[in-house]
């Protein structure tokens, strides 16, 4: 178990004035929640939204592309807004521009479409600057990665209600009334948000230059080998949740000849483990004091569970398929609060918004390339199954740039120490 001092960071954020954390949790996971069902909703209801619009329903790649680089470009300059207008008020703004991007999907247009896309990814990527500034300065430091985590699990809270109350009401009131109550959701807790915001904006310099703000984000991480390696690390995490998610019911469908209906099933579960990985691996990080040890393991874990679904195959009896994507859920999906805590605890505290979003670009850009990486592989050797040796690369490249971002910052912790 690592037994370090508190870090200068650390008492830096203690010195900060106390908020109510129950308020502030719920807030950050209700805003990461309705951010994420703003993303999924349209993915969700594809065919029923291809139909409408007269595409094929393989449309939906094309739009979650534009909501993620949307969403890369408004990462970058979410530490800058943080700055300026606070991070409540940009936690605001966040909410109003998905629910507006959600009312201009609901148009049934391609121009409706792809406004609203990019009104959705612009909000997404503000969610996580403004809510890390918000945790890092207010969570106390051993408990900070179960509550960075607590937060992760508005992803698949929001993905539970795209699909499973989304896809009820599409069929009693067409798409669009689920789009309008996503909206309507939003603007809610836009206005809700309201209590309070002057004690957690109390930071927010109105004189911040926008541009000088963006560029220190990616300054810090330019000249902080660590935060540099643990940024790269989410890439490969990253692009292997997405890889998961996005094969898992067409591999099961095709390569393991299972039905639509188990499939789905089994995609659940893989989620419904991603939401307990990242509350368990928040827990085990604060009990050991170490963050990127725990990133570490997991990475090394996501490439143990990796190779066993290579092995995969329509002999294997049912519970063992479901046991081992499990297994990869838990791992590949859960390692999100985590990382996010330790981005905040190496960063700054001035700095925490702009290096957040400077890291969830790296972030994102995994989102984009692991799934063109793992088509191209599967166009080349005809199988999903096979494929997942892309994911068994990319966890090992991600758990050697977590181990030696963990090394680094075993060495500085030490030498503050010896001083």
């Amino acid at each position: 178990m690592t037994t370090s001092a508190p870090s200068a960071r650390d008492q830096e954020t203690a010195t900060t004035e106390a908020v109510s954390l129950p308020w502030l949790l719920t807030e950050t996971t209700l805003i990461q929640a309705l951010g994420t069902a703003a993303v999924l909703t349209v993915p969700a209801l594809a065919p029923a939204v291809a139909v409408t619009l007269g595409v094929p329903s393989s449309f939906v790649g094309y739009q979650v592309g534009l909501v993620y680089l949307a969403a890369m470009v408004s990462s970058l300059v979410g530490g800058a807004l943080v700055a300026r207008w606070g991070p409540c008020r940009t936690g605001q703004t966040a909410m109003a521009l998905a629910a507006g991007g959600s009312l201009l999907v609901s148009i049934p247009h391609l121009g409706g479409m792809v406004a609203g896309s990019l009104a959705i990814g612009f909000a997404y990527g503000l969610i996580n600057p403004s809510a890390s500034d918000l945790l890092q300065r207010h969570s106390p430091p051993h408990r900070r990665n179960l509550l960075f985590s607590v937060k992760q699990t508005g992803v698949p809270i929001g993905g539970i209600l795209a699909g499973l109350v989304g896809a009820p009401m599409a069929v009693a009131l067409g798409w669009s009334a689920v789009l309008w109550a996503v909206a309507a959701a939003c603007l809610v807790l836009m206005f809700a948000l309201q209590r309070g915001r002057a004690k957690l904006d109390a930071h927010a310099n109105a004189s911040t230059r926008l541009l000088r703000s963006s560029i220190l984000g990616l300054e810090t991480i330019r000249s902080d080998r660590s935060l540099l390696l643990l940024a790269a690390s989410s890439f490969c995490f990253s692009a292997i949740q997405l890889c998961l998610v996005a094969f898992l019911v067409v591999l099961l469908v095709e390569d393991l000849q299972l039905g639509l209906v188990e499939a789905g099933m089994i995609l659940a579960a893989v989620q419904v483990m991603g939401a307990v990985g990242r509350l368990l691996w928040g827990y085990v990080a604060d009990r050991i004091r170490s963050g990127l040890a725990v990133l570490t393991g997991l990475a090394a874990l996501m490439a143990v569970m990796s190779v066993v679904i290579l092995f995969v195959s329509p002999d294997w009896p049912l519970w063992t398929v479901i046991v081992a994507f499990m297994g990869l859920g838990l791992t590949g999906v859960g390692w999100n609060g985590v990382y996010l805590s330790e981005v905040a605890r190496l960063s700054p505290l001035r700095a925490v918004g702009s290096v957040t979003g400077t890291a969830m670009f790296v972030t994102f850009a995994g989102v984009l390339v692991g799934p063109t990486i793992f088509s191209f592989v599967h166009a080349r050797i005809g199988s999903y199954i096979g494929s997942y040796g892309v994911l068994t690369v990319l966890a090992l490249v991600g758990g050697a740039l977590a181990a030696a971002t963990w090394i680094r910052d075993r060495r500085s912790t030490a030498a503050a120490g010896a001083d």
